[in-house]
């Protein structure tokens, strides 16, 4: 059996989000450790929270992601959805260019 979470955009400020279900409620979380995580035989629940959040427009287009849990934490399977996760598996550059603007001064880009 594969251990699971639900994923989807946050419909107002379009980050990745993960559902969380508990005794509360519903909610969404940016933090994948924080977020519900089932067997197969428990992933109904987690769809129909995440169908009723995209109904409600909370999130958009939710779908299943696979985990598995390690000593620190759980951590998707596949790559694409740990750069959703975590972000790019590369460094980023520090110091980014000015752009000049309409007047002619130049700002960080």
């Amino acid at each position: 059996m594969a251990l699971q979470v639900y994923s989807g955009s946050l419909l107002k400020e379009g980050l990745v989000a993960f559902l969380c279900l508990d005794d509360e409620g519903i909610s969404w979380t940016t933090d994948l450790n924080k977020a519900t995580a089932v067997e197969d035989d428990g992933l109904d629940a987690l769809k129909e929270a995440a169908e009723k959040s995209e109904r409600d427009n909370i999130i958009i287009a939710p779908y299943a992601v696979e985990v598995s849990r390690t000593e620190t934490g759980l951590e998707p399977v596949e790559n694409r959805e740990r750069i959703r996760a975590y972000g790019p598996t590369i460094r980023l550059p520090q110091s980014a260019k000015s752009a000049p603007t309409s007047s002619g001064s130049r700002v960080a880009a």
